[in-house]
Order: structure tokens, then sequence, then C-alpha cells
């Protein structure tokens, strides 16, 4: 934590106390005092930074049930993890790493699927709203000559990816500088807890979609003491394709998600998350380094576009979201606030 030093400072002293001689926990000090909170920074420490030579990183988790088993902040854990993983990687390359308080915002829970739209442990914000909190920030971050950023968003709600890509194509444009929304990269959506032994599970667990095997192994890894031990006896939620988990989800009886949890582990969760944050970082470097024009980078916003299901359920979640506007707006009309 920085209290008392202005960054150019303590940067000059964490430089000089390096060299090749340095034992290992030095290094590990460099690293470490390269990444910043930025709600522990002040105005001259922030001022003070070579934006050039600075990566922001926004943590973000939407706030969604995950069944009887799962935290409903499970994104959340996911996209907290993978920034500190990419903070460090960062660091030890020389970048200044500004981490952001993790934003607890998302649009359409998975819920969404069976159109229920409430659902205790999901409290989602409107596509606009995600939108326009994030293309507001863009403006603060790039009026103030931030350059460099990197929204950590892993959520599969096509409509939540969208925003988050609209939000940062602004700032691409407006600034000219680079912000990345992660997660709303195709290939790293696809192959999201994508780990060898995969296809000889898809029989028991189907299609990988929301607190099944893959999700629920990914907890176990990174939060185990907050998954419920009574998912070893989780009733399987298989379907085969996307139509398959709409009829599942609509019955009265559906728990909250998908696939077989009673078969997932820590251990195939670590080597999912091993193989997760390889391709992100490759990314992250690949971008930053001007090997890859993110603006050429295909969206798992436009491949969803060719799932009829998925279009037909965004659609549905849009007009909800549009009864939700119209009836707070009748409020405050109805109290005379503009």
């Amino acid at each position: 934590m920085i209290k008392k030093f202005y960054l150019p400072l303590l940067l000059l002293v964490i430089s000089s106390c390096n060299s090749n001689n340095q034992p290992k926990e030095t290094e590990q000090k460099k690293i470490t005092n390269q990444i910043f909170q930025l709600k522990e920074l002040n105005t001259m420490q922030i001022q003070s930074l070579d934006k050039n030579k600075t990566v922001l990183l926004i943590p973000g988790g939407i706030m969604e049930e995950h069944g009887p088993y799962l935290p409903a902040f499970s994104d959340g854990y996911w996209n907290e993890k993978l920034t500190d993983t990419i903070a460090n990687s960062l660091a030890a390359q020389d970048w200044n790493v500004i981490i952001f308080p993790t934003i607890p915002l998302g649009n359409s829970g998975a819920n969404d699927i069976a159109s229920k739209y409430s659902f205790p442990g999901t409290y989602t914000v409107r596509f606009e709203t995600l939108r326009s909190v994030f293309m507001d920030l863009a403006t603060e971050l790039g009026e103030q000559g931030f350059k460099n950023i990197f929204i950590i968003h892993s959520h599969g709600a096509p409509n939540h990816q969208r925003a988050l890509d609209q939000a940062a194509a602004f700032f691409n444009e407006t600034y000219h500088g680079k912000m990345t929304n992660l997660m709303g990269i195709n290939a790293l959506q696809l192959s999201w807890f994508d780990a060898a032994n995969a296809k000889d599970q898809e029989k028991v667990d189907g299609i990988k979609m929301h607190g099944g095997m893959s999700e629920t192994s990914s907890m176990l890894y990174i939060v185990p003491h907050l998954v419920d031990t009574n998912y070893k006896q989780a009733i399987p939620y298989a379907g085969e394709d996307m139509q398959a988990l709409i009829q599942i989800a609509k019955s009265p009886h559906w728990q909250g998600y998908f696939g077989s949890e009673k078969i997932a582990s820590a251990t195939y969760g670590e080597e999912a998350w091993k193989l997760n944050a390889k391709d992100c970082l490759k990314y992250v470097f690949d971008i930053l380094n001007n090997k890859i024009n993110i603006d050429t980078v295909f969206r798992f916003g436009d491949f969803m576009q060719q799932s009829k299901p998925d279009v037909a359920l965004d659609k549905l979640s849009l007009q909800e979201e549009q009864k939700r506007k119209n009836m707070q707006i009748k409020w405050l009309l109805s109290k005379k606030i503009k």
C-alpha cells in the first residue's frame, strides 16, 4: 500500500534496489510494488504515472445465480484471480499496473434463458446501463491520459459482452488508445475451461454453459470454501444444444445450473485455469506489443448472432429491460423528477 511516497520516487527506490545478484525475494518485492490499487493512490501519484508504460486493469463480476451450490459472485472470483495473474505478468515485464476496484455489475443472468427474470442470486443492470457505466469510466480515463486498459469481465451472455465491446470501441476511437474487453474475444470465450479431459465428460455434462462441471471445478480450485459440499449429490441438467437447455430451464424444478456438478474437481479446475490464463496472457501481450489490432479481432457477441436461440433470448431480455426502464421512468415522472 502506498501512503507516503509519490510514485516516481517509489519506483526509483525500487529500481535502485534491484540487480541480477539480488535474491528472488527482492525480485518478488519489485513485482508487487509495480502493482497498485487505484483506490489507494492519491492525486499526485496518479498524475505522475507514465501513461505509456502503465496498464489499467478493470475486473468485473456479475452478481448472478449459480444454483444451490456455487456463490453468486462466481464469475467475479474468476475475474479477480485472472486480474491478479495478468497484473503480476505485466509487472514482471516492467509495466506499471493499476487495478481498478472490482465492478460487481453485469447484464443478463443465466436465468434469462428460461425467461425467469427474477431469480434469487441474480442482481443485474440493463444493457444500456452497463454500457453507460463503462463508457463513463472510459471518458474519465481517456481525459486523464490513460492509454492501455483491459476489462476483465468474463460472463457468457452475448448482450453483456456487446455492452463492454461498445464501451471499449468508444474509448479507442475517441481517445486513440487500447481499451480491450478481454473476454469479449471469441477465441477466449470458446476456450473457457476447455481442458484435455473435457470431451470424456460431455455425455453426462452436456454442452458447457452455466454452473456445471467446468464452473464448479473452477470454484473448487479458486474458492473451495464457498462451494456447498452437497454438489456431489447434484442432479444433472445436461443438454446437447441451446434449445435443450431452454426447455430444461423452463421446468419449475430447475435449480439454476446446467450440466453435472458432481463430476467436478479442483484438479480439473486448476488444469483448465492454467490453460485459460496462458491464452489470455498471450492476447494481452500481443495487443500491447502491437502484434494484434484489437479492432480486427472476432468478437464473441458477433459470433453469437449466428445462433437463432440466443438471438431470440437476447431480444426477450431487452424487452424485459425496457419494461423495467418504463416502470422506473413512470415513477420518476409521477414524482416530477427529471
